[in-house]
């Protein structure tokens, strides 16, 4: 029994293989310096240095957020103009080895390592390289001299570890021994290294480490879930036996439950990076001095200049505000009192104040584009009820209440004010209610102009403020509020339409004023709240229990009469140095204030806030906005008598700003967005000086400080769509990308020069959760799709058929079984299959027709001939029908086709009929589904009488199972004798038509079909294709050879994924084990090549797949992670999942969850995008 390697924990000893390649370090680090001369780097006051600035932090953020194209653009040009900067060629050759180039990347690492020889990453680079080039000794060696240069570097430490074992030489396992002590030395109780280096131990023989391992485990054990500890007790239990070694699999087995709780998961991160993000970039130059990453100083010399405002009538107001009419230029100013509306570009119109008026408050008038016209309406909440008021013009504006369809008991109640929020991610904005008491309200919008009373937040009574903002980083918003006595309130969002109170720590349980903002500039929003005791705290969801975090930010001086009125808190960058600054506001008057107008903090370089010396703006502030569109921001308020007036920031230091507008890109066609993305948030980033901000408005002022732009903003819109837009100058606008989020893998074939994308893979239609309206979820109707391969789209080489299945939407897939046919069959038939997605589902078959015939005529349902169009297979489709409200649902339409003369009288007919859907999704379904929409129609198909009159012969035909699809129709017997040979295809979803064919039906025909099993399945990550769309009557079609991404791109669904590698176990047979893919996975297929068909024969082939897909589309039932889990004998998803040891497929295959489903996949990446680096 060995007991070598038990070390106290002060002793710091370096592993005998690190001293070693430290010998090694200095004679090769001299050998390469001495091949490089240094190059004379610009002056940080040239315009080079600016140049050169602004390409490497727009290469770093494309990186960084998924654009590769640009990253190569904008690297390869720094490059090229600063060739003695090795940060530069570190970046490029990462971005290469991401693409799995690996000669560029080992050139360009190479050529940063001639420029900085002792720099510990490029070596790190270099191993990970090597390592995916299969050239272990390589990565080795260079894992080693990362290591010897820095033995800090963990990641280079645990890969050189993890290398050595896998070479299993006599002393690899006790070279790992001395590594993962190293790392314990560096990370003392670090999870992830006790646990691995306990199975080492075991591995090795060596009891006694094994035991202090163990024993350092259950320390950490507090708190696990039964699952775990069970997991531990088997650890426990074999590391006491006669023969420990059996102990190293009891460790594997714990660690991937483990892997469910975030602390291991921390743990884990600190000695390796998630699969897929190896090489992560450099975020600051190595030889030139790189730009603060911190924001400005404060400017504390600032002062306001109080101002009146002109036009504003001799009325006594007792509101104003800025209003954002259209999103684009300066917004106006409105004024208003208990009777009236007035606003600066001409509107005037009744409030409704009633005859005992109350105090107006901010949130009294809302502003709101309600019908999604990209025009703010207005909504009035007074004392005496609601009033819509509809955006005609600037100056007009139309009362639209009676519209609405809300009963007189909403209309005629008494209301303190009014907040937008997209209520059930639908796309379009519903309206949060605030009373003084009473279960709150909240008026969902039907997208029709009608809106229905909803109560998702029980249990609370009234609603004084209300703050609508993603608090714990899952891509919802939450429901912050102060309820009618004052107490706080949290609402987290569960999706679709769902909330969960969220007890918030006593010590913030009442609060006088709230907003969100990131305040520690972590990336996540959080909630900052003012107490009675006049204390600003800061509060943050964390994952850990009870949930919360808190922080005192700041203190209000003299808190009684500071606080002796209303208050509100907002969060602003007012003096533009890049941080957010806090401004109190009195808005209404009291005997005890001492003072008048605002209190202003403003946060400086080291996040810390400090009180203006005295407030400032009028003695009520109601609102503060960049009104003039010029950086200044203005704080609008009501003197004591009334009057209007806004007060100027005067800023000492000329810092910079942005004004960014978000705008969905379209109103038809698509709403999958409210207009200007409403419940969304934007992140910015000058240089190194990230930013924060949920989006609450049309508008968005950012503080830049000294960067005189925006290296990226990156927006992830409510219903969890993301954009990037790159080096924006001032006041730019924002569109939406309309792309699809969710559809379907994509299938790949090698058709004999390069891998081509073929058509949407399966599965297609066997949706997990797919929303059919507001209260329904659909069941699966099947779970085999067979999809015809025509032979010039698959061609052998090498042996074998190369199949690719990727990937690449905001999806998750679980595939049973795959296998290829393969149709051999007579020269003058073809093949087909039905690819249709219809309820009840199509059976899985192989059709033999003869050669198919063009059809004789076509027009589409006005008349204009669409023959030529439906003749040829060649890509232009046939789009006749324009756009509806909604993302794939328009309106009705048909095409009307002629077969001609000659058609068989007797015997099977088909319709074959290729095309594409763009499909809708969840959120769209829910949308449509309220209000007075017409509801999506599938394919129906018609036929002419002898009388000339039209009938339905065939209904509810389904629709193209995503795109490249064919529709195999069964006219058999529809043409009674005398009668046309003509019919329609009616529907009114979008779905575009590319080829109609007919053919005469072979059954009798005999064809050979061989079926195929993979003779190799890898699973491995690869990115995202490049997207391109002819026009948009064309489908989105990737391109198999380009790239855009390397990196996360969505928010992935979390839990356990198939691991990496070989997975034909798997997809062996339909037997509810499967392999459970990622976006940005791929899947590579190879069946052995069958010998060629016979003379006289032709060849064709079907993929055959059985498995299911789940979206994470906001509105798709328990969207949120991959479970639960689905099997075959469950058909309908919608009750909540439990924990995965309940599921029935664990339950059935655990050796799954110890053998094959061990890659824990969370949405981190995703969220810390722009925050994503290499230790420097």
């Amino acid at each position: 029994m060995k007991t070598q390697g038990l070390l106290p924990r002060h002793v710091v000893r370096i592993p005998r293989s690190l001293r070693y390649l430290i010998a090694l370090v200095s004679c090769a680090v001299v050998t390469i310096a001495g091949c490089h001369r240094g190059g004379k780097l610009p002056d940080q006051n040239s315009e080079a240095y600016r140049d050169v600035v602004s390409d490497f932090y727009v290469g770093l953020a494309a990186l960084q957020v998924g654009d590769d194209v640009r990253a190569e653009s904008t690297l390869s040009n720094a490059a090229k103009n600063v060739p003695e900067e090795p940060a530069i060629w570190v970046n490029w050759g990462i971005l290469a080895l991401r693409q799995r180039n690996f000669d560029a990347a080992a050139e360009r690492l190479n050529r940063a390592l001639q420029l900085a020889s002792r720099n510990d990453q490029i070596y790190y680079l270099l191993g990970v390289l090597e390592s995916d080039r299969g050239n272990s000794q390589a990565a080795i060696t260079n894992l080693g001299l990362a290591a010897g240069l820095n033995p800090k570097n963990v990641w280079a430490t645990y890969a050189l570890a993890s290398e050595i074992e896998r070479q299993g030489a006599p002393d690899s396992d006790l070279q790992y021994q001395h590594v993962l002590q190293h790392i314990l030395v560096i990370y003392p109780k670090n999870l992830a290294a006790t646990l691995d280096l306990a199975r080492i131990s075991a591995k090795m023989g060596n009891d006694p480490l094994l035991h202090a391992m163990v024993k350092d485990i259950e320390a950490q054990s507090t708190g696990w879930p039964p699952a775990i500890q069970q997991q531990l007790t088997a650890l426990q239990a074999a590391s006491t036996a006669p023969d420990t070694h059996p102990a190293a699999t009891r460790t594997i087995f714990l660690r991937n439950v483990l892997m469910q709780l975030p602390q291991f998961r921390a743990s884990l991160a600190l000695l390796k990076p998630a699969p897929g993000e190896e090489a992560q970039p450099l975020t600051h130059f190595l030889k030139l001095p790189s730009p603060a990453s911190t924001p400005a100083p404060a400017d504390r010399s600032m002062t306001f200049a109080a101002q009146p405002i002109a036009n504003s009538g001799n009325n006594r107001w007792d509101w104003i505000g800025a209003i954002s009419l259209t999103g684009e230029g300066a917004p106006v100013v409105a004024t208003a009192n208990s009777q009236k509306v007035q606003l600066s570009s001409g509107a005037e119109f009744p409030f409704p104040g009633g005859s005992k008026p109350a105090p107006l408050s901010p949130e009294s008038i809302l502003s709101i584009d309600f019908n999604y016209d990209f025009k703010m309406d207005l909504v009035l909440a007074g004392s005496d009820g609601l009033r819509f008021m509809r955006q005609d013009s600037p100056t007009a504006f139309t009362d639209v209440t009676a519209a609405t369809k809300l009963p007189k008991s909403i209309l005629d109640a008494s209301y303190t004010g009014a907040w937008a929020v997209d209520i059930e991610a639908d796309g379009d904005l519903d309206i949060v209610l605030g009373t003084a008491s009473g279960l709150p309200t909240v008026l969902r919008n039907n997208g029709d102009g009608t809106f229905q009373p909803i109560h998702p937040f029980a249990g609370i009574s009234g609603i004084r403020q209300f703050v609508w903002a993603d608090l714990n980083g899952d891509g919802n918003p939450d429901a912050s509020l102060i309820d009618g006595e004052g107490r706080l309130h949290v609402f987290l969002n569960q999706r679709s339409g769902n909330f969960a109170a969220q007890a918030v720590p006593d010590s913030v349980s009442e609060a006088r004023a709230i907003t969100a903002a990131d305040i520690d500039r972590d990336g996540v929003l959080d909630l900052v709240v003012v107490q009675p005791s006049g204390t600003i705290t800061r509060l943050s969801a964390t994952e850990a229990a009870p949930g919360w975090s808190t922080s005192n930010i700041a203190q209000i001086p003299d808190p009684t009469a500071s606080l002796s009125g209303a208050v509100r808190l907002r969060a602003a960058d007012i003096d533009n140095n890049g941080a957010i600054d806090l401004i109190l506001m009195q808005v209404t008057s009291s005997p005890l204030s001492t003072s008048a107008g605002a209190l202003v903090w403003l946060a400086d370089e080291s996040g810390s806030f400090s009180l203006m010396k005295a407030p400032v703006g009028p003695a009520r502030v109601f609102d503060i906005s960049d009104i003039s569109a010029d950086g200044h921001m203005v704080l609008l308020g009501l003197t004591a008598d009334g009057q209007p007036q806004k007060a100027v920031a005067q800023g000492t230091k000329n810092y910079h700003w942005q004004i960014i507008r978000p705008r969905a890109r379209q109103s038809t066609g698509d709403q999958r967005i409210n207009s200007f993305g409403i419940g969304g948030e934007i992140e910015i980033r000058s240089a190194l000086l990230t930013q924060k901000q949920p989006i609450d408005g049309p508008q968005l002022h950012f503080g830049l400080g000294e960067h005189s732009s925006s290296d990226v903003a990156r927006i992830v819109w409510p219903n969890g769509s993301v954009r990037a837009e790159f080096a924006l100058k001032a006041d730019q606008q924002v569109l939406t990308e309309q792309r699809l989020k969710g559809s379907c893998p994509f299938l790949f074939a090698w058709n004999g020069t390069r891998m081509d994308f073929v058509k949407d893979a399966v599965p297609w239609g066997s949706a997990l959760g797919l929303r059919i309206n507001a209260l329904g979820t659909a069941s699966i109707a099947a779970t085999e799709e067979w999809y015809k391969i025509r032979g010039d789209q698959l061609v052998p080489h090498d042996g074998y058929y190369d199949l690719r299945i990727t990937g690449e939407l905001w999806e998750t897939y679980y595939y049973d079984h795959l296998a290829l046919m393969a149709i051999d069959h007579p020269a003058g038939t073809d093949i087909f299959t039905d690819e249709r997605f219809v309820v009840p589902a199509v059976k899985p078959a192989i059709t033999t027709v003869s050669t198919p015939q063009p059809i004789a005529h076509a027009v589409d349902d006005k008349g204009n001939d669409a023959t030529a169009t439906l003749r040829d297979l060649d890509g232009k489709y046939l789009d006749n029908f324009g756009r509806g409200q909604y993302q794939g649902v328009t309106r009705d339409h048909y095409v009307e086709i002629d077969l001609g003369n000659n058609i068989p009288t007797e015997g099977p007919l088909y319709l074959i009929a290729k095309g594409w859907l763009h499909p809708s999704d969840s959120s769209i379904n829910v949308a449509i589904s309220q209000g007075s929409h017409e509801m999506p129609r599938p394919l129906s198909l018609e036929t002419m009488d002898s009388q000339g009159h039209w009938h339905v012969a065939r209904a509810n035909l389904g629709f193209p199972a995503g795109r490249k699809k064919i529709c195999l129709i069964d006219l058999t017997g529809l043409f009674p004798k005398d009668a046309p040979h003509k019919l329609r295809l009616r529907t009114n979803l979008e779905v575009y038509w590319d080829q109609i064919q007919w053919a005469r039906g072979l059954p009798d025909t005999a064809i050979k079909v061989t079926r195929i099993d993979p003779s190799s399945a890898d699973l491995h990550y690869r990115g995202y294709s490049v997207i391109h769309q002819a026009n948009p009557s064309s489908p989105e079609v990737p391109d198999y050879n380009h790239l855009a991404a390397t990196t996360q791109i969505w928010r992935d669904l979390p839990g356990y994924y198939t691991r990496y590698g070989d997975v034909r176990a798997l997809l062996a047979q339909t037997d509810d084990r499967y392999v459970i893919m990622n976006a940005g996975d791929e899947m590579s297929l190879r069946f052995p090549a069958l010998a060629p068909p016979h003379a006289g024969w032709v060849r064709d082939y079907v993929i055959a797949g059985d498995g299911w897909i789940k979206d994470g589309d906001y509105n798709s039932t328990y969207s949120a992670t991959i479970q639960p889990l689905p099997y075959h004998a469950r058909k309908l998803y919608d009750t909540p999942p439990g924990r995965l040891e309940t599921e029935w497929v664990y339950r059935h295959h655990p050796e799954d969850w110890q053998n094959y489903q061990t890659r824990y996949v969370t949405s981190d990446s995703f969220e810390k995008a722009l925050r994503s680096s290499a230790v420097q």
